[in-house]
């Protein structure tokens, strides 16, 4: 018999860079935003 073994990681990691104008204002949101469970 197989046995079924879970090592995926629970959380996602996704990484966001704010290039030019546009771009720093969106982290920027972002971060004022307080999203819980998010690390800037």
């Amino acid at each position: 018999m197989f046995e079924i073994v879970d090592n995926a990681p629970q959380n996602a990691v996704i990484k966001v860079i704010g290039v030019g104008g546009g771009g720093g204002n969106a982290v920027e949101h972002m971060v004022r935003q307080n999203i819980e469970g998010v690390e800037f």
